[in-house]
């Protein structure tokens, strides 16, 4: 290599330099404004970079120190030479030592070239330095490194830099080797356990079929098909165009698609159809615990009781030898003579027409304000339909009429303390009277179904009115609301039509009262749970076909007429009581009289308190006779001949004595009630 080449090259190579170092101050300035060290900005790298490649270089090839035998300090160097002519000068006797054997010639003036550019650096560098103001040192960290005294400007390798040119040395540092702070990785949103799991429409659980099965539209949301049926159907309505209640996309009933998903909850509807038929079989066989027991109680009394008998009747045998019907007055006094019992008769008092029209069914007497009332057709063309007429108990006359409906009237009932008449026929609603002014007070309906039976409460609940519909269901009015109801209860698996219903009131048994409800095949009773209005039913045990069911709140007794059914080929007359076991309402009975085997007819027995004793009144329909039964005899003590149809019977007491109305189809028979001995 010749020495104008040499020159060229380090003329080149110093251009090169100067490329770099333009760019680096470049880069060296806005580093310097962004950390804000805006008085020095002028400051460069050039001398740590130059010390790092010579402290490089030096430990791997220390025979460098000596460049073309020419002994140079690399501390020197290191200061003097830029990064790329410090490269170059390193690189260079590794040329010379691996080249193709250069002559030494060449290599003296190669080294006398770089050791006068040395020297020319060195002096630039020293006026520089002088020329430079001091200034404001930056702390910096504690250093065991100190600067070798007498040394002056020469800079040790093993020495920090000054603070001057460590200042940026240490900026850059942390610039450049700053860590990065870990940052917490972002926590989960929060899911609601609810979400995806209920139709957003009503917030009810998806069914895995039925209505309320899980289905999606075009835009990928679930709902109920129930419910997004019936949103599409409304939002077509309101706005003329369907769309998706969640995004507002246009949505038709043909995007809706069954879906068939995993992990959405469903409610399982056949399990819960299980539970249910279990907990109502499991009902159904406590109550026949219930009657298996209580007809266990029934039976051992019974043997008791005919015991007490055939001591009484071996007592009566050994002693007077008499015939009859006795009764012991008390245990204390089992050794004393028995006392024979009163006999109770009727005798025919008065028969009179009500009507010339057939259509008179049911009865109903007020004691406390001594009215007597029967249902009947009206005799006035004006007004065709049905009322009642008024009659007067003393002298049993017909007073005046009460037109109330245009069906035939089914039952009747009479508020005591409210004075009001209560009419069911086969219409929709019932409607109350006042009997003080003769007009419509209200009307109380359930939903346009038809209404057969009526009846108050009485006591704290005398303003509730009770009422039984064609298809097995009872309800509760308030007569301060009756445009409301205040309750309502449908029989369980029977829809039969409620033939009479029956209030009865707190006693020791039901604190808090109740009513019965009878249909033509069943017969319920619904107990208040509490002061409230809610009332659980319970089915009693008594086997139906049922004609009627009276219910006398003085003897605290119920009497119900049956038809034959095939455990009994007889129709029945059942005198009882409502009684608990293990708290559950069953059905006492004391006395069973049996009737015709076929009753055609709907007809209504009744019973009458005397003293201590009950005597059920009835009308046979096979022979046509009405019949009084004894129930302290247990033996019927008389029949009569009736050539007409007794449809009710009404027990009427006033100051002359004991009566029994007897209504036909136009006619109210009256007979009056006897006792002997």
């Amino acid at each position: 290599m010749s020495h104008e080449e040499s020159d060229d090259s380090w003329e080149q190579v110093a251009d090169t330099d100067d490329d770099a170092t333009a760019d680096a101050d470049a880069d060296d300035d806005a580093t310097a404004d962004a950390e804000a060290y805006s008085e020095e900005s002028q400051e460069s790298l050039q001398p740590v970079v130059r010390r790092q490649n010579w402290q490089r270089f030096i430990t791997q090839y220390p025979e460098l120190a000596m460049v073309g035998g020419l002994p140079v300090e690399l501390q020197q160097l290191e200061v003097l030479l830029d990064p790329g002519l410090s490269a170059l000068a390193v690189l260079a006797p590794l040329e010379r030592r691996d080249g193709d054997g250069e002559d030494d010639a060449q290599q003296a003036a190669a080294a006398d070239d770089a050791a006068n550019d040395v020297e020319v650096l060195e002096a630039e560098l020293n006026a520089l330095e002088e020329d430079a103001e001091p200034q404001p040192q930056p702390t910096s960290p504690p250093t065991n490194s100190q600067r070798a005294p007498g040394q002056g400007d020469i800079i040790n390798l093993e020495t920090p830099s000054p603070p001057k040119k460590r200042k940026r040395l240490c900026a850059a540092d942390k610039s450049l080797t700053k860590t990065p702070e870990p940052t917490k990785a972002p926590a989960p949103p929060q899911v609601d356990e609810d979400d995806g799991l209920t139709c957003p429409i009503c917030l009810d659980s998806w069914e895995m079929s039925g209505d309320h099965r899980l289905v999606s539209l075009r835009c990928g949301h679930l709902f109920g098909e129930e419910c997004i049926r019936r949103w599409l159907a409304e939002s077509q309505r309101q706005s003329s165009v369907k769309v998706c209640p969640q995004c507002k996309s246009k949505a038709t009933y043909k995007d809706i698609r069954h879906l068939y998903a995993k992990r959405i909850v469903v409610v399982d509807t056949e399990i819960r159809d299980q539970l249910e038929e279990e907990r109502r079989r499991n009902h159904i066989l406590a109550t026949e615990l219930s009657a298996a027991k209580l007809a266990h109680f029934v039976t051992s009394d019974k043997l008791l009781q005919t015991k007490k008998k055939y001591d009484q009747l071996v007592a009566l045998t050994e002693g007077t030898g008499g015939r009859g019907a006795f009764s012991v007055l008390s245990d204390a006094a089992k050794k004393r003579p028995i006392q024979q019992l009163p006999m109770h008769r009727l005798y025919m008092e008065k028969n009179f027409e009500i009507t010339r029209d057939p259509g008179c069914r049911v009865m109903h007497f007020s004691s406390k304000h001594s009215l007597l009332m029967a249902s009947q057709k009206s005799g006035q063309s004006l007004f065709p339909g049905y009322g009642v007429r008024f009659i007067d108990p003393l002298n049993f006359q017909p007073l005046h009429f009460l037109y109330t409906t245009a069906m035939l009237v089914r039952d009747i009932s009479f508020s005591d303390s409210k004075q009001l008449l209560a009419v069911s026929s086969r219409e929709s609603k019932i409607k109350l009277f006042d009997v003080r002014t003769k007009l419509q007070s209200c009307m109380v309906s359930a939903m346009d179904k038809t209404l057969w039976a009526c009846g108050f409460d009485r006591n704290d609940r005398d303003n509730y009115l009770y009422g039984g519909d064609l298809r097995g269901g009872a309800y509760i009015y308030d007569l301060r609301f009756p445009d409301s109801i205040l309750g309502q209860y449908q029989a369980n698996e029977n829809f039969s039509p409620v033939i009479h219903i029956e209030a009865v009131p707190p006693n020791k048994t039901f604190p808090y009262g109740g009513f019965l409800v009878c249909q033509l095949s069943a017969l319920s009773f619904y107990e208040y749970v509490s002061a409230g209005e809610v009332a659980q039913a319970t089915r009693l045990n008594v086997d139906g076909p049922f004609l009627s069911m009276q219910y006398d709140h003085v003897q605290d007794t119920l009497l119900i007429s049956a038809r034959s059914n095939p455990n009994s080929p007889n129709s029945r007359f059942i005198l009882g009581q409502l009684d608990k076991i293990e708290d559950i309402p069953v059905f006492r009975a004391r006395v069973t009289i049996f009737g015709p085997p076929a009753t055609p007819i709907m007809t209504r027995p009744t019973q009458l308190g005397v003293e201590d004793n009950t005597l059920i009144v009835g009308y046979l329909q096979n022979n046509k006779q009405l019949m009084l039964h004894d129930v302290r005899r247990e033996e019927r003590v008389q029949t009569m001949p009736v050539n007409e149809v007794i449809y009710d019977f009404c027990p009427v007491s006033n100051s002359i004595g004991s009566y029994l109305a007897a209504l036909t189809d136009n006619k109210c028979r009256v007979y009056k009630l006897n006792s002997t001995g």
